[in-house]
Parts: structure tokens; C-alpha cells; sequence
């Protein structure tokens, strides 16, 4: 090659490196975050933007299975109340009117029935949520009696139940087998609290406590000497602040109260490790939303035979900024952005997070989900025609295209 064709192909070739630079350094900069890192009272706090990294996705999805069969007892649901799944892809359906949970393997065939109706040792009644313990593969059940009965992975019940000062409405195990939850306690003005737990129930720490805002219409009053009797119709609506609590792995939970966008990240002993903060303005309820709330309660009381009472209700100053706190096993956080709701018109749409705190993406998902575990996730499904229920797997297709 003669001196001046080097000379062009010297030339060309770092006119081309550097138009690949110039793209490369493009590229970085338009997927810098651009949220701030301080620190308040010595706790770290990651400021997010509202812009998320890596822009807008939707989930591609696509049923690959469907479990649920009205001929078949192991296959009848009643009542389905919540879905979960371990790390083997076997799935547990919580079949809270018959009073037991189902477990299939990952092709959806039956495997066994865990527990049964009563009130003795490995007897349910009206179980409502389970965790597995990662550690040894014990399945801990909560149901209407405020203890977690304990079976191991073969299904057989362990007598080490664990009994409780308060109902427990969603809860997780950490490595050492404590309880870290979403507690109630019931009354007149009902408290949640997120808290940790024992394995002889006793309350290691509260992390956050909120009194929750149950209404009431009067439907009657009635007296008879000293003794007077009211009857209400008690009720609470999807535009309630309420707290939320997810196991982000085996020994990192994250919690939050839904009045404000912030979340709480801690470790399994309990201290903070740093909180996750996003720039978002809150958002007003609409008069249509306020209807829907409205027609939900006369609906209600039509079916109790009641009638049609004329009532205010009170709504908070603005929407809840999520409505739900999920994370998958890449331990990305998942906030709902939409009240819960199953129907199929309706786009859910989520922020999602990574473990260390950075908002990734605001994904649309267009089927509710329970459980987001290695790229599907599942659901419950209702005939509307005949009422019969059934659990659906959905295969997320584009996947892995969701960055850590």
C-alpha cells in the first residue's frame, strides 16, 4: 500500500472511530441517571427523578399455562385468595373456601393438598396468606385464627406453630426464620403496622405504624330499655393511604406508606439501609373516581338487601402514590401505580426499581399480576359466565430485555 492510500485509510479509520465514539458517548449520556444521592440524619437517601433510566416498556405476554378444573377435586377452586411460588417453579394456590392450599408442580400438575378444614394441629381455617422459608423449605401459613402453621416441603405439619397478638395480612421469612409483615389489629379505629417477628411471636421491632380510616354508613338504631343496637355497614375504598411491605431477597425486606413516595429498604437485623425517594406530584381524585366509589357501596348494600342510603364520604387530600410493593427474584422492586383490580381493560402500570434503589423503568403490564418470578407471572383468572376459577401463567416474552 503506497504512502497516500495509508494516509486515507489512517484518516478514514479515525474518522470512524471517532463517529463511534461520539455515538457511544451519546448513548451514556442520554441513560445517565439524573437523580441526586444525599444524606439525612446518617441514613442514605437516593433521590429519584421522574424520568425512569431506561424509559417506558410494555411486558409481551403469552398464556403457556392454566390450572383449574371444575371435574377434578384437586383442580376445584373456591375462593382463591392469593398465588405463590418457590424456587423449584412449584406453585401453591391458596384455596381459602375450601380451607387448604393446592400445590402443582411447574407444568401445573397436581402434587399435594396442604392442610385441611378444623381448628386442631395442621387444620386451617380460612387460610389467607403463605411464605416459604428459603432455608429449609418450610411453608408457613397465616389463617383466620392469627397462627402461622407451619409443614415442611412434603406437606407434613410441623408442631411448632406460632401464635399471634394480631391478624397478619401479608408476611415474608428471612434467613434466621423470623416473620417480617403487614400486621392489623381490628376495632372501631384499626392500626396496620409493618413489623419483625419471632418465631415465638413476640415483636422484635415495629418499623412503622398508621391508624387506617374504616367508614361507616348507619343502616339502623334500635332501643330496648338500657340497651341500644346500631347496625353499619363498615367499608374502606381503594384511594385509602395504606402501608405495603416485600422480601427484596433473603435478607433485605422494603416497606413504604402509600401517602408519600418513599420507600424504606432494611436489612434482616433490622436497621436501615437507605431510603428510596421519587420526584412525582400527587395526583387528584377525580369526580368519576369518586362515582365509581359511590356505585361500589350501593352496589354492596343492594346485595345485603339494604337500601340506598344518602351519605358523604370523605376521600384523602390526594391519590396514594402506589398500591402495591412486589419484587422479582433479580430482586427489582415493582410499585404499583393503579388501584388493584383484575379488569382486563385496565393497564397496570409500574415503577420498578433495582435493589440498590434506582428507578429502571415505568413498565405497563396488561393482566394484573401476583407473583413476577424469572420471566413469567401469575394470576388469577374468573369465568364471569360460570364462576369457575383458575391460576394463569404468562410467559413475559421480552423479558430479558429488562436491565438490572
Amino acid at each position: 500500500m503506497g504512502w497516500n492510500m495509508k494516509k486515507k485509510f489512517l484518516f478514514l479509520s479515525t474518522i470512524l472511530l471517532s463517529f463511534s465514539i461520539v455515538q457511544i458517548h451519546g448513548y451514556s449520556q442520554d441513560l445517565k441517571w439524573k437523580g441526586t444521592i444525599e444524606e439525612e440524619d446518617g441514613i442514605k437517601v437516593i433521590k429519584n427523578p421522574n424520568e425512569p433510566l431506561y424509559g417506558e416498556i410494555t411486558f409481551e405476554l403469552e398464556e403457556d399455562l392454566s390450572i383449574g378444573n371444575e371435574e377434578d377435586e384437586n383442580y376445584l377452586f373456591y375462593k382463591i385468595k392469593d398465588i405463590h411460588v418457590d424456587t423449584e417453579g412449584n406453585i401453591y394456590v391458596i384455596d381459602t373456601g375450601n380451607h387448604r392450599i393446592q400445590v402443582f408442580n411447574k407444568k401445573g400438575n397436581y402434587l399435594r393438598t396442604i392442610g385441611k378444614k378444623g381448628q386442631g394441629p395442621g387444620e386451617l381455617n380460612t387460610p389467607k396468606c403463605i411464605s416459604i422459608d428459603n432455608e429449609n423449605g418450610n411453608i408457613l401459613v397465616v389463617d383466620s385464627s392469627r397462627t402461622i402453621s407451619i409443614f415442611n416441603k412434603e406437606g407434613k405439619h410441623i408442631d411448632k406453630d406460632i401464635h399471634l397478638d394480631e391478624n397478619l395480612n401479608d408476611f415474608y421469612v428471612d434467613s434466621k426464620g423470623n416473620i417480617w409483615g403487614k400486621f392489623f389489629q381490628p376495632g372501631i379505629k384499626p392500626y396496620y403496622f409493618i413489623r419483625n417477628v419471632n418465631f415465638r411471636g413476640e415483636v422484635v421491632k415495629t418499623f412503622s405504624e398508621i391508624q387506617f380510616d374504616l367508614k361507616r354508613i348507619m343502616l339502623s338504631r334500635t332501643r330496648f330499655g338500657n340497651t341500644a343496637t346500631a347496625y353499619g355497614y363498615f367499608f374502606g375504598h381503594w384511594y385509602e393511604y395504606n402501608l405495603f411491605i416485600s422480601q427484596v431477597d433473603n435478607h433485605t425486606f422494603i416497606y413504604g406508606y402509600s401517602r408519600g413516595y418513599e420507600l424504606i429498604e432494611v436489612d434482616e437485623t433490622g436497621n436501615t439501609l437507605f431510603v428510596i425517594r421519587k420526584d412525582e406530584a400527587p395526583m387528584k381524585i377525580t369526580r368519576d373516581e369518586k362515582e365509581k366509589v359511590y356505585d361500589k357501596i350501593k352496589g354492596d348494600l343492594a346485595k345485603k338487601g339494604q337500601f340506598e342510603p344518602d351519605v358523604s364520604i370523605e376521600f384523602p387530600e390526594h391519590k396514594p402514590y402506589f398500591y402495591s410493593i412486589k419484587s422479582d427474584n433479580q430482586s427489582r422492586i415493582y410499585i404499583s401505580k393503579n388501584p388493584i383490580s383484575r379488569e382486563s381493560n385496565i393497564n397496570h402500570e409500574y415503577d420498578v426499581f433495582s435493589k440498590d434503589g434506582y428507578y429502571l423503568y415505568r413498565i405497563i403490564i396488561p393482566i394484573f399480576p401476583n407473583v413476577i418470578e424469572d420471566g413469567y407471572f401469575y394470576t388469577l383468572s374468573v369465568n364471569e359466565e360460570t364462576g369457575e376459577e383458575s391460576v394463569k401463567r404468562y410467559k413475559i416474552k421480552n423479558w430479558e430485555q429488562i436491565k438490572k
